[in-house]
């Protein structure tokens, strides 16, 4: 369904809009070049899905751009089969002083329906945009939220053969969210092309089966999902690692808190199996004598909370407090320790600290969050 060989883009940047001109005259370079992206290759197969990861800045949004043919590659070539939907910049072609159901024509006709087409959808669209009584209102009176739900309900109804997706289940309501990720899933059962871009890791693995790993414009690498997600949250583990230490901020009495986390330390450090004991260590420094009770959440790499857990009694002074987890039964993943000191009622919180982020390797082809006593009986 899609074929890119040696997709390039390069901008010319100009110092003044002056040297545009004088470049064009003079015949002579007045500019410098930016590669956004260089030599960018992959093949998909009808019913296959890539994920797009890597840093702010590392050319994702760019290639999204290109395969959606809103934007140009200054060389090689691509060749896309069948119709394209493309979820980039939601609700770009609206007009706000049409109303919603104004605009529904008036955008769709931007993504290639006639009007028939989209007669014959509306009430499908009007029902996932779920926005009541203003669907006949102008946009102007919308809400961000509104706006991006009538936005994707179009872009959505086209039924394309391509589905492209650039951080799309990152916005509106978390019942939206929810309507949005069902509606990607519905498209990849039936089959569809999807390129989906996301930095929420657990998004790529469920919805991808190949992945693209993008680093300072070019392929850093292209490979089964699994594979390279875990070589890149080993790439930010190791970042993150190595930029770590004490804070080198200077400290004044205005930063000095009454109570203080020094350090949070999860062990085994950075790999755990699943079945092993998790350890936490956390050291506190109080400069008073307050109470306080010591609180942490077990997170997944994406902010998804796992667990939490706290103290039960009051401390006073300076502490290091221990908590195990025995026999750690979460599956493959990054996951890191969120640390809090807080008054004795939990509702002032004095500090806040997080540990590194410790890694759980793929060990079998399973799926899913937690690894649960199971019998097979047959």
């Amino acid at each position: 369904m899609i074929r890119a060989k040696n997709l390039t883009k390069i901008y010319k940047l100009y110092d003044k809009p002056s040297s545009r001109l004088k470049e064009l005259l003079l015949k002579k370079r007045f500019h410098k070049e930016f590669v956004a992206l260089e030599d960018i290759s992959f093949e998909l197969a009808p019913g296959e899905s890539l994920g797009i990861i890597g840093e702010n800045g590392a050319g994702k949004s760019t290639l999204l751009k290109i395969l959606a043919k809103t934007l140009s590659a200054t060389s090689g070539s691509l060749e896309i089969q069948g119709k394209v939907s493309s979820l980039l910049e939601l609700g770009s072609g609206f007009h706000p002083e049409f109303t919603g159901m104004e605009n529904i024509y008036f955008y769709g006709a931007l993504l290639g329906l006639s009007k028939s087409d989209l007669s014959q959808r509306i009430d499908e669209i009007v029902d996932f945009a779920d926005i009541g009584d203003f669907i006949n209102y102008p946009l102007k009176t919308y809400s961000s939220g509104m706006y991006v739900r009538l936005a994707f309900s179009v872009a959505t109804a086209i039924n394309p053969d391509v589905l492209i997706v650039d951080e799309a289940l990152s916005v509106g309501d978390l019942y939206f969210q929810k309507k949005s990720i069902d509606k990607i899933l519905s498209f990849k059962e039936q089959g569809k092309t999807i390129v989906f871009c996301s930095h929420a890791i657990y998004y790529i693995n469920r919805l991808c089966n190949k992945v693209l790993w993008l680093k300072n414009g070019r392929a850093e690498m292209y490979g089964p999902h699994y594979e390279v997600t875990m070589a890149y949250e080993k790439y930010q583990l190791e970042k993150h690692s190595d930029k770590g230490g004490e804070d080198k901020t200077p400290v004044t009495d205005s930063l000095v808190k009454p109570i203080q986390i020094k350090e949070v330390q999860s062990l085994p450090f950075p790999n755990l199996n699943t079945g092993d004991d998790l350890k936490i260590k956390i050291k506190i420094v109080a400069g008073n004598s307050s109470p306080y009770k010591v609180a942490v959440i077990l997170k997944r790499i994406d902010n998804l909370d796992i667990t939490s857990s706290y103290n039960a009694e009051p401390l006073r002074g300076d502490h290091e407090v221990s908590l195990k987890f025995p026999s750690f039964q979460l599956k493959a993943g990054t996951y890191y320790i969120r640390a809090y000191v807080l008054d004795e009622h939990l509702l002032h919180v004095y500090d806040t600290k997080d540990s590194f982020p410790f890694n759980i390797p793929k060990e079998t082809l399973e799926v899913g969050l937690v690894e649960l006593p199971c019998k097979w009986i047959v």
